[in-house]
C-alpha cells in the first residue's frame, strides 16, 4: 500500500529552481526568471513551460508520480525546443543536458541524477522541433533541498 503522506510541493518548487540554475550555468544557456528578456542567441530556461520566444528553450518541471511517493526521489521533465527549421537542434540541446546532468557529481542537495526516458515530439506550428527528457533525481537529504 502506498504511503499517504502528502508530498511537500515547496520541495518541488525549490528543486525545479535549483535544476534550472544548474542548467542555466551552461555557456549560451540562461536562467533569468526575473528578467531581463532572453536574447535570440540564448537557450532560455523556463520554470514549467516555455514562452514563444526565444526559439531555443528548455522548460523544467519536477513531478512525483503517485506510485512513487518517496520524498527522497523526484522525477523531472525537461521539455526542449530547438531553433526553427533545424530538425536536429532539440536533439543537440538534449545531448548537452545529458552531459551536464546524467550521473552528475553529488552537490546542490542532489545525490544523483539519471536519465530515465526521452521522446521526440515533432515540430510545433512554426517548425521548431520539440522533445522531452525525463530524469530521476535522488536528493542528498531533505534539509539540503530547502
Amino acid at each position: 500500500m502506498a504511503d499517504s503522506t502528502p508530498v511537500d510541493l515547496t520541495l518541488d518548487v525549490e528543486l525545479t529552481k535549483r535544476l534550472a540554475e544548474i542548467v542555466g550555468r551552461v555557456p549560451t544557456f540562461a536562467w533569468r526568471p526575473n528578467g531581463p528578456a532572453y536574447t535570440s542567441s540564448e537557450v532560455a530556461i523556463f520554470y514549467g513551460r516555455f514562452l514563444d520566444a526565444p526559439d531555443r528553450a528548455i522548460a523544467v518541471r519536477v513531478y512525483s508520480p503517485i506510485d512513487e511517493p518517496n520524498l527522497s526521489r523526484r522525477r523531472v521533465q525537461f521539455h526542449i525546443r530547438g531553433r526553427r527549421d533545424d530538425i536536429a537542434d532539440a536533439d543537440r540541446l538534449a545531448d548537452v543536458l545529458f552531459i551536464v546532468l546524467d550521473n552528475r557529481l553529488r552537490g546542490d542537495g542532489i545525490a544523483s541524477i539519471t536519465r530515465t526516458s526521452a521522446s521526440p515530439l515533432g515540430a510545433d506550428k512554426t517548425g521548431r522541433e520539440e522533445r522531452t527528457e525525463n530524469y530521476l533525481i535522488t536528493l542528498d537529504n531533505l534539509e539540503a533541498s530547502s
